[in-house]
């Protein structure tokens, strides 16, 4: 594959795996297993607040937030851990492991050769 066929490619699993992430864990929560109705709100705001944080610089393919973004990957693999040890919240730990993981091998593809498509550009230009 060429740089740019992996630029794509990585950009491409980035916001399937952020976005796949993102709606899975909002219709965990408001339709498929809603918490008690006064844990509702954090638990939205705790869960799906980090990953409002990135998306203007996921969506425009800004390098800077591709890396910083591998992080909160991680974050969410985490927690995906944590359900997947329950028995009762097995399937959305492993939905949410298996998201994260795209989401973060995404980032460090993007970031990756992005970063290197850049550099070469710097050289060039100089």
């Amino acid at each position: 594959m060429t740089q740019q066929q992996l630029i794509k490619l990585g950009r491409g699993l980035t916001l399937l795996g952020y976005f796949a992430l993102m709606s899975g864990l909002f219709a965990w929560h408001l339709l498929i297993e809603p918490p008690a109705k006064h844990l509702m709100s954090l638990i939205i705001f705790f869960q799906l607040g980090p990953l409002m944080l990135p998306l203007f610089g996921l969506l425009n393919g800004k390098l800077y937030t591709h890396a910083w973004a591998m992080y909160l990957a991680i974050f969410y693999f985490i927690i995906g851990v944590w359900y997947a040890g329950s028995s009762e919240d097995l399937w959305i730990g492993l939905y949410v492991i298996s998201t994260s993981l795209l989401f973060f091998t995404g980032t460090v593809i993007y970031t990756r050769f992005m970063g290197k498509q850049l550099a070469v550009q710097n050289q060039n230009n100089e």
